[in-house]
């Protein structure tokens, strides 16, 4: 009897200290996670950067080059040949809906000297400034009518046509020379009505 009895309190005594054990560790948690090495982070990044959409690139400005005094197409006030060789440049506008060009102007101002030509295809409107003569890319000469605007849509080419000034108006005077900077604008309407302009900066370069 007083075996059992000691035998009880023995495996009682280990019972106790056994739960005093398990309750002693600290828990573990489920919830925590390991970060992956560092090359396989930047993989993954470098995979969703190649798979991710690319948004195509639009054209929006205009471009505008210096071609050379290479032919004969206007005088300084009208559009008659006059025996000089004129200033060349072209032109690439992108018109990213139907429009209607109004006018197209080019300005030189330097050392004191305030230039400007211009062409304006509403013929009824003054031109206040020389001639300017403007081709399509058929190389036909786009003269002023009597409407508000040359119908364009999409990429448009244009090459333009200046008169050297050899002392116009009594006071005016230029020759087309390597690094001078002209500035280009060109005004439209839009299919919706809505006035928009392109402008640019083009200088001359030597010629090849």
């Amino acid at each position: 009897m007083k075996f059992a009895k000691i035998l009880m309190s023995i495996i009682l005594v280990l019972t106790l200290s056994g739960c005093g054990i398990f309750n002693s560790q600290t828990p573990v948690t489920t919830n925590s996670q390991t970060p992956p090495p560092e090359s396989q982070a930047s993989a993954s990044q470098e995979q969703q950067e190649q798979t991710a959409p690319i948004s195509p690139t639009q054209l929006t400005d205009v471009s505008a080059s210096w071609i050379g005094v290479d032919q004969d197409v206007l005088g300084p006030n009208e559009l008659t040949i006059d025996e000089k060789p004129d200033g060349h440049f072209h032109v690439t506008l992108p018109f990213g809906q139907p429009s209607a060009v109004k006018s197209i102007w080019i300005r030189y101002s330097e050392f004191g000297k305030s230039l400007k030509w211009g062409w304006i295809y509403n013929k009824n409107l003054p031109l206040n400034g020389y001639a300017m003569a403007v081709l399509d890319n058929s190389g036909k000469a786009v003269l002023p009518q009597s409407d508000n605007g040359y119908r364009v849509d999409g990429l448009t080419d244009f090459d333009l046509y200046l008169s050297e000034l050899d002392n116009q108006n009594g006071r005016d005077t230029l020759k087309f020379e390597e690094g001078q900077t002209f500035n280009l604008e060109i005004d439209y309407v839009t299919q919706n009505n809505v006035e928009q302009q392109f402008n640019s900066l083009v200088k001359i370069t030597a010629t090849k």
